[in-house]
């Protein structure tokens, strides 16, 4: 595990020194736009990468691909998250409605998936060797995703706002709960049950920790609602001062 911590924290460092060096120069929106779009692509191509290897290089990649479920369905949480990063890279209008969910859910959601993902990576867990291309390959799409995501609020895309963040949070949760029911389905329809117990799309049929069975998707969101809350009171009232708070503005509305 020493490995896999020291290989992040280089990889972290890499992401910090790429951001300031974005802040310091890129002022332009059409710059910006390009940096997302391409990140975006990026993390992609390098998640399908071993895939794109096998299919150029002509060995059986239909096989690879028929073991590697999460390559033909977004069935864990920071495979949405990489689609929904291209999703908002496309968007003409990044700070509608629409804009703002997707910020909301790829910052807010995206770093605490993607820092499991780097810091608890079950390819390294199962397999901890990093001259494992799949190894390697996981752990650094999900650094570029990261980068991704921490180009939002430097782009002036994130916004503390309670109600908009919670509001979004909520919407994000009920989506991605969604997409696992549809995964699960799909898969036991289309393969096996046992096929959809062993993917277990977004934890719906089982917790992915052993010992405490209850940890499912619904409890874990029911978890997560009220933690989040008390994350985004915390930092509008560190980013706003007395009389601009949620609470405040509440009262001027009613």
């Amino acid at each position: 595990m020493d490995k896999l911590i020291i290989f992040n924290f280089i990889l972290i460092a890499i992401i910090a020194f790429g951001l300031w060096l974005i802040k310091k120069y890129v002022k332009r929106e059409r710059t910006k736009n390009l940096l997302l779009l391409s990140a975006a692509v990026f993390t992609i191509l390098f998640h399908y990468s071993l895939f794109l290897f096998k299919l150029l290089a002509g060995e059986n990649a239909i096989e690879y691909l028929g073991k590697t479920p999460n390559l033909i369905l977004p069935i864990y949480p920071c495979n949405i998250v990489m689609w929904a990063a291209l999703i908002f890279a496309f968007l003409k209008h990044k700070k509608s409605k629409v804009g703002e969910f997707f910020a909301d859910y790829l910052f807010w959601f995206g770093i605490i998936s993607t820092l499991v993902g780097m810091f608890a990576n079950v390819d390294f867990i199962m397999n901890p060797t990093l001259a494992d291309y799949e190894n390697f390959k996981s752990i650094t799409a999900h650094a570029t995703l990261l980068f991704n995501i921490l180009l939002l609020p430097i782009f002036g895309y994130v916004k503390i706002d309670v109600m908009r963040n919670m509001k979004n949070i909520l919407l994000s949760i009920i989506m991605m709960g969604m997409i696992g029911i549809y995964c699960n389905l799909l898969f036991h329809a289309l393969v096996s049950e046992a096929a959809a117990y062993d993917i277990n799309s977004m934890f719906w049929i089982h917790s992915p920790f052993e010992g405490v069975d209850f940890l499912t998707y619904p409890v874990i969101a029911l978890i997560a609602l009220p933690i989040y809350f008390a994350v985004f009171v915390v930092c509008d009232l560190c980013a706003h001062k007395k009389g601009e708070r949620f609470y405040n503005r509440s009262n001027q509305t009613i």
